[in-house]
């Protein structure tokens, strides 16, 4: 591989790292414009089981999937990314938490995640194509509000 080839495979996989960070954000802020500009218009989705073909079908999963909660946070983190000229086989680790109300009580779920993604140049951005999101482990509990000492 020349330096050349591998600054490209660098830059490439840094595009790839920030259309993962975008979706987190997107997801995490309920901002389903951004969610929607790291797919392409045709893309599949499955969700741990909610699929989607299309992105309006995608987004109207996520939609409201957003709706039952009160606030996400993502924290994404290993990458493995196999590129191939404009397409990419992506795995990204990630861990999520997630914090919902239930008849007045607050609980949060936090769970490990595995987002298995082919992505492909679209426009000059790298853009998820088919994904397959991984639920590897997930915790749910209410949370304790009251301040210890008080």
């Amino acid at each position: 591989m020349t330096t050349n080839s591998a600054l490209q495979a660098l830059l490439e996989k840094a595009g790839i790292r920030d259309t993962m960070v975008k979706y987190a954000r997107g997801i995490d802020r309920h901002d389903l414009d951004l969610v929607a500009s790291t797919f392409t218009p045709h893309a599949y989705a499955d969700y741990a089981g909610r699929k989607g073909h299309g992105l309006d079908s995608i987004l109207m999963g996520l939609q409201e999937s957003l709706s039952r909660s009160d606030q996400r946070t993502h924290f994404m983190g290993d990458q493995q990314i196999k590129l191939n000229g404009k397409e990419a086989d992506v795995e990204t680790y990630a861990i999520d938490y997630i914090l919902y109300t239930v008849e007045g009580s607050q609980y949060m779920s936090m769970g490990g995640l595995r987002y298995q993604d082919k992505m492909v140049k679209y426009d000059y951005d790298w853009r998820v194509e088919h994904r397959v999101l991984h639920i590897d482990w997930r915790r749910n509990g209410l949370i304790d509000t009251t301040i210890p000492g008080r």
